[in-house]
């Protein structure tokens, strides 16, 4: 969210069915409630080929699920729109979303507009949540749910 990205999109032809059925399970498994895929696509983010997974909860939330293309690994996930009333779990020792939500909740009053649990350059390439709300983000770092930045 606060570097500059490079996002291109590469043509979904290029995309196999194995590929598409086992990043749409890693998906899947990574939300703790019901979701629907509405895309796939790959892109490329700095260099690196991802595979983008667009889900909808049965409420409407909308949340994006990136892997790696070259090893199938996590590389990011972005609640686009709530209701936030789910879980992410990215596991490797990461907090849950719903933990870092509660953090976040203790550090303003204000209603959460979206998040994201990436990669950042700004905090030695660990994995954060960044917790946007109308007035305040709030950085998380994944690994052990200390408050890293709000503003």
């Amino acid at each position: 969210m606060a570097c500059e990205e490079t996002v291109e999109d590469i043509p979904s032809t290029t995309l196999s069915t194995e590929e598409s059925n086992s990043a749409s399970q890693k998906a899947l498994d990574l939300i703790s409630v019901s979701a629907t895929i509405i895309d796939i696509e790959l892109e490329i983010e700095d260099s690196v080929e991802l595979i983008e997974i667009e889900l909808s909860t049965e409420d409407g939330a909308e949340i994006e699920v990136y892997c790696r293309r070259d090893d199938g690994s996590l590389f990011s996930i972005e609640g686009e729109s709530g209701p936030f009333n789910y879980d992410a779990v990215p596991g490797n020792g990461l907090i849950p979303f719903s933990q870092a939500m509660a953090i976040g909740a203790d550090n303003t009053s204000e209603s959460l507009s979206e998040w994201e649990l990436e990669r950042e350059d700004d905090f030695n390439n660990n994995f954060v949540y960044s917790l946007e709300y109308s007035n305040t983000t709030i950085t998380i770092d994944a690994s052990d749910g200390s408050v890293l930045e709000i503003d």
